[in-house]
C-alpha cells in the first residue's frame, strides 16, 4: 500500500511506505537477538559440561565399601550437575581392571574412576607391569574420604592393649600369626608397616583369599591378629567376638571413639588408612576438573551426605585436586618403601 503526502512548497507529492505493525515487531525482535548474540562471549566445551550422563567406574562388586562410596558420589554429584551419574562395577585385580579402563578413556569428563588405595597406590608400588601409570595416566579430582584399619585380636589372647600385644609377641616361644586378605592387600601392607614401625619380630603372615575367611579363623583361634578395615570388623568388635587394640588413623575414629590410635598406644608417627577418591583420565581440562571438584565438594560436603559416610566408617575429606595429587605421591612412596623393606612384590 502506498500513501501520498503533500509537503508545503513541494511541486509533487512524496511517496512513503506503509509498514505493518506485526512486521515492525518481528524486525525489532530480530535486531535485539542479533545484538545479544554479538555481545555474548563465545562458549567453551567446559561451559556446556555436562550435556550427557557421566559414568563412574568402580573396581569392586556391588555391596562393598567402595561401591557404597561410589553410589553416594553418583547420587549427590548427579543432583548437583543435573545429569545422570551411572555407577559401572568392573571388579577384579584389586581395582586395577577398572583403573585400566578409565586410563584409556577420553579425557572429556564423562568417564570417571572411584579409585582406592589398592588400585592407585599399592598395586602400582608392587606391580611394575601394570597397564597404567598411577600418576601420569590420571587426573586427581578429590579424595572423598578414608577408612582407618584396626588391629583386632582373638579375645582369648592374654592382651588388653597394644603394649601388651607387642610384649606378648616378644615373650612368645612361637610366632604370633597374623592374617591378611591376600598378599599385597592393604590388610597385609598395613601389618608390615606396623611391624617395621614398631620394630616388632616373631610374627608369621598367613594370607587368605578374603577378609571373611580371616575373621572366621580369628574368632576360631587359628589366627592371633588381623589388621582389618574398621567398617568390616566393627560388628565383631561390638559383639565381643574379637578385641580391638588400636586404629591406624592419626585420629580416633568418630564411630569408634573408645579405640585408641596406634600412635597413642605407643608407636609414634605411625598412621595409614585406605581411601576413596575420584579420578579422571590424564589431560582432563582444568575447567572440567574444577567443575567436577566443585560439584563433588559442594554435594558431598552437606551434613546429610557426611553423616551417611561417617555412619559407614568413612571420614570425609574432599580436598582440592592439587592436595589430592600430593597425597597420592606420598602414598606411592610410602607403600614402595614398605614393600621393598618387606621384600613384597606381585
Amino acid at each position: 500500500m502506498r500513501r501520498l503526502t503533500f509537503v508545503r512548497g513541494a511541486k509533487r507529492p512524496l511517496a512513503t511506505q506503509v509498514v505493518s505493525p506485526i512486521l515492525s515487531r518481528i524486525a525489532a525482535c530480530a535486531a535485539s537477538v542479533s545484538l545479544l548474540a554479538t555481545a555474548a562471549p563465545s562458549t567453551t566445551h567446559a561451559a556446556d559440561f555436562p550435556d550427557k550422563p557421566i559414568r563412574l567406574v568402580v573396581g569392586f562388586p556391588p555391596g562393598g565399601g567402595a561401591d557404597f562410596v561410589a553410589r553416594q558420589v553418583a547420587q549427590q554429584l548427579g543432583e548437583t550437575l543435573r545429569t545422570s551419574v551411572v555407577v559401572d562395577n568392573k571388579p577384579g585385580a584389586n581395582g586395577t581392571i577398572a583403573a585400566s579402563e578409565v586410563a584409556r578413556s577420553a579425557a572429556d569428563g564423562y568417564t570417571l574412576l572411584l579409585g582406592v588405595t589398592a588400585s592407585q597406590a599399592i598395586s602400582p608400588a608392587l606391580t611394575p607391569s601394570l597397564p597404567y601409570d598411577a600418576v601420569k595416566d590420571f587426573t586427581p579430582i578429590t579424595q572423598i574420604g578414608y577408612t582407618p584399619l584396626v588391629l583386632i585380636v582373638n579375645p582369648k589372647l592374654p592382651v588388653k592393649s597394644l603394649a601388651d600385644f607387642l610384649q606378648y609377641a616378644k615373650d612368645s616361644k612361637k610366632p604370633v600369626v597374623y592374617g591378611s586378605a591376600g598378599i599385597g592387600n592393604i590388610t597385609h601392607l598395613a601389618a608390615e608397616m606396623f611391624l617395621q614401625s614398631a620394630g616388632a619380630k616373631n610374627f608369621q603372615h598367613v594370607p587368605y583369599k578374603g577378609s571373611a575367611q580371616v575373621i572366621t579363623d580369628l574368632i576360631g583361634g587359628r589366627v592371633d591378629a588381623y589388621f582389618d578395615t574398621l567398617p568390616s570388623s566393627l560388628p565383631y568388635i561390638q559383639s565381643g567376638q574379637v578385641r580391638a587394640l588400636a586404629v591406624t588413623s592419626s585420629e580416633r575414629a568418630s564411630n569408634a571413639p573408645d579405640i585408641p590410635t596406634v600412635q597413642e598406644a605407643g608407636v609414634p608417627g605411625f598412621h595409614t588408612t585406605t581411601w576413596f577418591g575420584v579420578f579422571g583420565p590424564a589431560k582432563l581440562s582444568p575447567k572440567i576438573t574444577e567443575a567436577l571438584y566443585a560439584a563433588t565438594r559442594d554435594s558431598m560436603g552437606s551434613k546429610a551426605a557426611k553423616d551417611r559416610m561417617i555412619t559407614r566408617g568413612v571420614q570425609p575429606v574432599l580436598d582440592s585436586p592439587d592436595q589430592f595429587a600430593n597425597e597420592l605421591q606420598a602414598d606411592l612412596k610410602r607403600w614402595r618403601d614398605v614393600a621393598q623393606k618387606a621384600n613384597i612384590s606381585l
